[in-house]
């Protein structure tokens, strides 16, 4: 009987510290994403979380280890198991048979809805990376895998000999990149919708066959 009691506790104890890590991790992000670095304490992610600080330090750990698993939680989405590339709509952007303007769309697209989740806590990311060698190295870990997709991406699209293609590389790599995200969605006041479209037009100038030639996109309607 003991062990009976015992294998049908302990899946029900796992599922419970699961749900509870879940909880931490989602309070964290939102108490980092509102008050940032400095201005988020344990007691506040307690406080939301409905637990109490000593539980926030067994459920996660300390104040670094909370961003950190509030920036993967975060970026990870409903879709833990899978690579951001490997899902849609970035998987797309990579499929050898897109064109390059589906590429600019599926990229764009892929980059709004990970910065919806996401894009302020990698800014707090990089605000504290000075703070804490584990945050410090998360912070690294994400850019060179940010640069790596970007250079994919103009690879793909016929630059892989260019003699611009670092350059094509480093410009898509800023422009797209989260700070660019908080100045027009977070100071400037666009929509996520508007922001897509200026992604997505930005990168067909910037990768298309004819950059030279190619009209002036309007600024999107906020």
């Amino acid at each position: 009987m003991t062990d009976v009691k015992r294998s049908y506790h302990a899946p029900v104890r796992t599922e419970q510290a699961a749900l509870t890590r879940r909880r931490v991790l989602q309070a964290a992000a939102d108490a980092f994403t509102d008050r940032g670095w400095a201005g988020t304490t344990i007691a506040d992610v307690a406080r939301a979380a409905g637990i109490t600080a000593q539980g926030v330090h067994l459920s996660v750990g300390a104040k670094p280890a909370l961003l950190i698993g509030a920036v993967q939680h975060a970026v990870a989405g409903d879709q833990p198991e899978l690579a951001l590339i490997e899902r849609e709509p970035f998987r797309h952007s990579y499929a050898a048979d897109a064109d390059p303007a589906q590429r600019a769309a599926a990229f764009a697209a892929g980059t709004t809805e990970v910065y919806q989740r996401a894009g302020r806590l990698l800014l707090v990311l990089a605000q504290s990376a000075a703070i804490d060698s584990d945050l410090a190295a998360l912070w690294e870990v994400a850019r060179a895998a940010r640069l790596a997709d970007c250079r994919r991406l103009v690879d793909l699209t016929g630059r892989r000999r260019h003699p611009r293609q670092q350059r094509l590389t480093d410009l898509l790599f800023v422009q797209s990149g989260p700070g660019v995200y908080s100045d027009l969605v977070g100071d400037r006041g666009w929509t996520h919708t508007a922001y897509r479209s200026w992604l997505t037009s930005t990168i067909e100038d910037l990768l298309g066959p004819q950059q030279s030639s190619r009209r002036t996109h309007d600024q999107p309607q906020r």
